[in-house]
């Protein structure tokens, strides 16, 4: 377990994650990539004007940056590489394919989101990466 990946939204169960990555980076000596991804308004097939630059894209990516430096103060002082992304995009397949593009070992993730409602309409993030992730997945409750 070389490389972790970190998927976080700010919630408490991903708050979890980072210190359950935290620690098993510890014991392996592993590098550890906190993302977070944010959907903008692109990425809605019913809003026709899909512009990068809307407010609404802006108040996201500004949101995820906070959630990011919140993240990176959880972690606290971790004696290997701690790196942040943000992207933007569909949250599940994201996640699975920076997993499988950057050759992640692990993936650890919290069991809810903050936006908890999304969960019912969807079907949860975390199970989809569980279902779909070609990498070892470790869920935290």
């Amino acid at each position: 377990m070389k490389r972790i990946l970190v998927p976080v939204d700010g919630s408490e169960d991903s708050a979890k994650a980072l210190n359950k990555a935290k620690e098993i980076g510890l014991l392996n000596d592993s590098e550890i990539l906190i993302l977070t991804v944010v959907n903008s308004q692109r990425d809605n097939p019913y809003i026709i004007e899909q512009d990068y630059t809307s407010e609404l894209s802006k108040k996201n990516i500004e949101k995820g940056k906070k959630v990011l430096e919140a993240s990176l103060e959880i972690i606290g002082e971790y004696p290997g590489n701690v790196e942040t992304m943000i992207r933007n995009g569909d949250v599940a397949e994201t996640i699975i394919d920076i997993a499988e593009d950057e050759k992640y070992d692990l993936i650890v993730m919290g069991r809810r989101g903050a936006n908890i409602s999304s969960r019912s309409l969807l079907g949860s993030v975390s199970n989809k990466v569980l279902n779909y992730a070609p990498k070892s997945v470790l869920v935290v409750k």
